[in-house]
């Protein structure tokens, strides 16, 4: 029974960076997205400091429209994590 249990577990584990790699967000598609739609008026600098779930959170903000903006944007979540991932990469270490 405990043989079925650690093979089981290991499975898991094995299959767990496959998933994760799969769902991670893309900062170059996320270059494309910024560069087509924000950098006419933002430059990266202006986001120093702020961690990925803060960018994310303030993109998710103003394509709601509870963070105030002065153009309407309209991304995909895929494409808000990618922005959000670009920016945060970007940013000098």
């Amino acid at each position: 029974m405990q043989k079925k249990a650690i093979l089981a577990a290991a499975s898991i584990l094995g299959s767990l960076p496959f998933s994760i790699s799969a769902t991670a967000a893309d900062a170059a598609a996320g270059q494309k997205t910024f560069e087509g739609t924000c950098a006419a008026c933002h430059q990266l600098k202006s986001y120093a400091g702020k961690s990925e779930s803060e960018l994310e959170t303030q993109v998710k903000g103003i394509v709601a429209g509870t963070v105030k903006h002065p153009k309407k944007l309209t991304l995909t979540e895929t494409q808000i994590a990618d922005v959000a991932t670009y920016i945060f990469s970007s940013e000098p270490k």
